[in-house]
Formats: structure tokens, sequence, C-alpha cells
């Protein structure tokens, strides 16, 4: 419905090849569900030629837009939020150029205590004039939905995780506990046959066992899912390439393309490690230079899963049959990177341990460089350069 109203507005939109050629706006707009902050600064112009507040209305912002577009080549901006890429999307459709904007890298006045909706719109404009922003990366529709469907399964298995929790704590508070491992086949065995004294206790403990099962069941459901569009056509190629690697499975392949969604747009391996939050802060001054521990401040899903994939270099390398027939998927170039992989970050987790770092510091010394890997393998053309 959306998209249908822009196109209908899209040929009085777009300017007329004989028109002169028209001023640059940057137009920040403060987006929220039910209203829109929206602030014009025109190019080499200091002050503000126009804040408006709006409704959230379509025919209304449309037609405020088309009134603009016919003094200006509108620029606009918005920062990213929970609507996620949809008023981008249906900007771009009625003809507009419109950036999604990183809101954590928004340059910001410690002494600056006003914070306003035409405050926010304002600033925006002006930062994205003087090109002081990080605009995001937007994903298709298509690209969306299987990221969404990677971050449910993620959600879910967060959940099951949760009840398990809330089944041990619940079993503690009763005075029963497994000496042994947790959640194996003769801890499962033993709750299904455990006695409670009260008709109560025990409705809950079935009720927390019921809610458990059923999350497994999403979880084999989503899984399955997940493999269909491993298989498919489009992503097939670049998850073969991932899964070469020892320790990425699957959905750890999935989400890394789900998340990144185009290597290309990293020209070096250390951008994508800043992307992934895994290259180390840094404050220094003058003479003194002091480094500190990752920065955190990238992708927290991918961060996650390449730091529990490199757990799997500590031991002894070892090429097992499932490797193996991973390695067969992909060409030779890629077969020898993922095998240069194995063999290098192993070498380097025991050299780093040798010098007396602790494990969690050796283990993120090595998933940095495991990134440096996944770059050389999804980009060899750079490589080969």
């Amino acid at each position: 419905m959306l998209y249908t109203l822009g196109e209908s507005f899209r040929e009085t939109i777009n300017p007329e090849e004989d028109q002169p050629m028209k001023k640059i706006a940057n137009v920040g707009v403060d987006y929220h569900l039910n209203s829109l902050s929206i602030a014009v600064l025109a190019e080499g112009e200091k002050e503000f030629h126009q804040s408006i507040h709006l409704k959230n209305d379509d025919r209304l912002i449309a037609k405020y837009l088309k009134k603009l577009s016919k003094s200006f080549d509108l620029r606009i901006c918005y920062e990213a939020c929970s609507s996620g890429y949809d008023f981008q999307r249906k900007l771009n459709a009625w003809g507009y150029h419109c950036d999604v904007i990183a809101p954590s890298l928004i340059p910001r006045k410690p002494g600056d205590r006003r914070k306003n909706d035409f405050r926010d719109a304002r600033n925006l404009a002006q930062h994205y004039a003087n090109g002081m922003l990080s605009v995001v990366h937007p994903p298709t529709e298509e690209e969306e939905s299987v990221r969404s469907l990677i971050r449910c399964r993620l959600a879910f298995k967060e959940d099951a995780r949760r009840t398990k929790h809330r089944i041990n704590s619940f079993l503690l508070t009763q005075g029963y506990s497994w000496k042994k491992s947790t959640w194996t086949k003769q801890h499962r065995w033993w709750l299904s046959k455990l006695e409670m004294p009260y008709e109560y206790l025990h409705k809950v403990l079935d009720e927390h066992l019921g809610q458990l099962e059923y999350l497994e069941s999403r979880l084999k459901h989503l899984d399955q899912q997940i493999e269909e569009v491993a298989r498919s056509e489009i992503y097939a190629p670049s998850v073969n390439k991932l899964r070469a690697f020892k320790g990425i499975g699957t959905l750890t392949a999935m989400l890394l393309i789900a998340e990144i969604t185009d290597f290309r747009r990293f020209p070096t391996p250390r951008a994508l490690m800043a992307f992934l939050g895994l290259i180390p802060s840094e404050d220094s001054s003058g003479d003194k230079t002091k480094g500190g521990s990752i920065t955190k401040a990238g992708n927290i899903r991918c961060r996650t899963s390449i730091v529990e994939a490199v757990q799997h270099y500590v031991k002894k390398p070892y090429i097992s049959a499932q490797m193996k027939a991973n390695l067969a998927e992909v060409d030779g170039k890629s077969a020898n990177v993922a095998l240069h992989c194995m063999y290098r970050l192993h070498k380097r987790f025991w050299a780093l341990s040798m010098k007396g770092k602790i494990r969690p510091v050796a283990i993120t010394a090595i998933a940095r460089e495991f990134v440096g890997f996944i770059w050389a393998m999804m980009r060899p053309e750079l490589v080969e350069a």
C-alpha cells in the first residue's frame, strides 16, 4: 500500500532534465511512530531553511516533500530506530535519497543538556551536511527476512536457556539437585521420574518441562528452515566457504552472512574487525600510549559466535571426516585458507598462553585473527591483488 502510494508521486517528484540545477538541501528527520520533526538546511546557508513538525502520515509527508523538492534536491537522513528500514524504503520508492544513520556514532557535545525533537533534527541535518555521520548499510527486504529468521532462532535458544535455569533454580528451592552434568539424557530421565511432595509443585515442574519441550521443538523446526535457506542457490556458495572453517556450522555461517550482508563493503580485514568490535580500545595522549580491552562496539551476535567458534582451535589441529566433506565443497584456494587458519590459530593461541596471557585474552586475540581469515575467504579478489 505504501509503495503504491509512492508510485503515484514518482513522476511529479523527479525533476525534469531541462530544469536548472537545484540547490542541495540536507534534511534531518527525527522519526517517531506518530510524528516527524523535520529540519531543512540548504547548501551554503548558515540558517535553517525550515523546521516543521508533521504527523506521521504518508499523504502529509509526501505532499510536504513534493513541495520542498520544487526548490531543492533533497538528501534526507534519520536515525536507525525500532521502525527499521521501512521509512527509508518508502522514501526511495517515492524518488528521494535517504540514509539511515548509526545512532551510537552521532557526535554529541558533553556539556549539552538540552534535548528535544527539533534539536535532534537540526543536529542531524548539520552533521549530515558536514559529512560527520556514519551511514548504516541497509539490507534488502529478502536479506532482512532471512536475518529475522536467524534472530528468531537465537531468541528461542535464549528462551530455552532461561527455562533450564528456572527449572534448576526451582528444584534447588525444594532441595533437589543433580550432581552430574545437567541436561543429558540421564538428567532428563531423572526429571521425568522426579516425584514432588505436593501436587502443585509437581504441576509447576510439569509446566516448566512442557515449556522447554515446546521451545526445543520450535528450535528443531527453525534449524530445518535455516538449512533449507542455506542450501538455496543464493546462499549455498557463501555458506560452503564459511563451513570450510573449523568451528563454523550452517547456523554460524548463516548468522555471519545475514548480519554482515555484504562483505564487499569492508576494504580491509581491520574494517571488518572494527565492525565486529574486536579491535583494541585506546586512550592515548601526547607521549602516553595506553591500550585497553576490545571495543565491543560492533555486532554482538557475530562477535559471540566467532568467539565460540575459535574455541575449537585450542585443541591439536585435526581434520575430521566432516571437515574433509566441507573442504570438498569449495575450491582449492578457499580450502588452503581454511587449513592455514586451523594451524595458524592453534599455534597463535599456545604462543600467547606460553607468554602468560590468560585464556580469555588469548581467545579474543585469535578471534580477531579469525575474522581476518574470514575476510580473506569472502574477498579472495583483494587477497590476490
